[in-house]
């Protein structure tokens, strides 16, 4: 794993989704409302839509698409049409940095 700074933790609002691309993977950054940042898979595991264009809902991200729910804490599905869950990738902050281990 290589970790690599993908976005300054000021430029993140709370609640919001962010993409990012680490070495051409698509990654999804969820900050919460409490400032904590996750970063999750980009692409819902039901069909492939970018889940930061959907709604970050307390700790789930839902898919734009048919509103599959995913966990940003742990990628496991919480809500139907999905039924297998996203990637996580570690995340850490540093002087004001978001990395994220891919």
């Amino acid at each position: 794993m290589a970790r690599c700074p993908v976005a300054k933790l000021a430029e993140l609002d709370e609640r919001t989704l962010t993409r990012v691309e680490v070495d051409g993977v698509p990654i999804c950054l969820a900050r919460l409302a409490g400032g904590e940042v996750f970063a999750i898979s980009d692409i819902c595991s039901h069909e492939e839509i970018e889940l930061s264009d959907g709604d970050l809902d307390g700790d789930d991200v839902e898919c734009p698409a048919h509103g599959s729910r995913f966990n940003v804490r742990t990628g496991e599905v919480s809500g139907l049409p999905a039924e297998e869950p996203v990637a996580t990738y570690p995340v850490t902050v540093e002087n004001g940095e978001v990395l994220v281990d891919v």
